[in-house]
């Protein structure tokens, strides 16, 4: 293989690693939010576990308020119907009495249900708040690590690119022109060898002239996609 060729492969070399560096950099801010909107997710549950356990709570007091003021009720019933003299009006407060202790059995079985919901709106709350604190610790040592590795991508970009410069200067002006304008495309490699005829870029064959061009230790144009074609058994 002749040198001009292998300083081009070397150069690409390097422009590859600085295009998949690139690639991979543009990914960061995807992987970032998405790891947010995780956090977010069980943020929003933790906060909601809190607002039911709330509810809960003051469904709570509320029933428990309506239970004392139904037993006083009934009280003032029971001792009001002491000193009913007719019969009509003690059947009428009899009616009241039976009402208010439907009314204080009915408001001590929600209390009892409500207890039940306070229970499991407790679970809830600390299931949420060990969900909330095992994601977090996640996602903040995965963001950290994106962060680093943000970091650490532009450091290599701006080395290797400096290498690329350099690198750049030892390849032929016209293969060099060809290769910039195939690398532009942002796909494929621009310079690859020819096996059996085939473009490693596009698997198709190429003309007969072109095969033997590339025996002869040149540099080739593809026929079919125009990508640059080497022979690495050439001499």
């Amino acid at each position: 293989m002749r040198q001009a060729i292998k300083d081009l492969l070397i150069l690409q070399a390097e422009d590859l690693r600085i295009r998949d560096l690139k690639t991979r950099f543009a990914s960061i801010p995807g992987e970032r939010a998405a790891l947010v909107a995780e956090f977010d997710v069980v943020r929003k549950g933790l906060e909601k576990a809190k607002q039911d356990k709330l509810k809960v709570e003051q469904a709570a007091k509320q029933q428990a308020a309506a239970t004392k003021s139904a037993q006083e009720t009934l009280q003032a019933l029971m001792i009001k119907s002491t000193s009913v003299k007719k019969i009509n009006e003690y059947n009428a407060i009899l009616a009241e009495i039976e009402t208010a202790k439907k009314n204080i059995s009915d408001s001590e079985t929600r209390e009892i249900e409500l207890i039940d919901e306070q229970e499991a709106a407790d679970k809830a709350l600390v299931k949420a708040e060990r969900s909330y604190k095992a994601v977090g610790r996640t996602v903040q040592a995965e963001v950290r690590e994106l962060d680093a590795l943000k970091a650490a991508i532009v450091k290599e970009i701006v080395e290797r690119e400096k290498r690329s410069e350099e690198l750049a200067k030892n390849v032929v002006p016209s293969y060099l022109e060809s290769y910039r304008r195939l690398l532009a495309r942002g796909k494929g490699s621009p310079v690859g060898p020819i096996r059996n005829g085939s473009c490693a870029n596009c698997n198709l064959m190429n003309s007969p002239e072109t095969i033997l061009d590339a025996k002869n230790g040149k540099l080739v144009s593809c026929n079919n996609c125009s990508f640059l074609l080497y022979d690495p058994d050439a001499e």
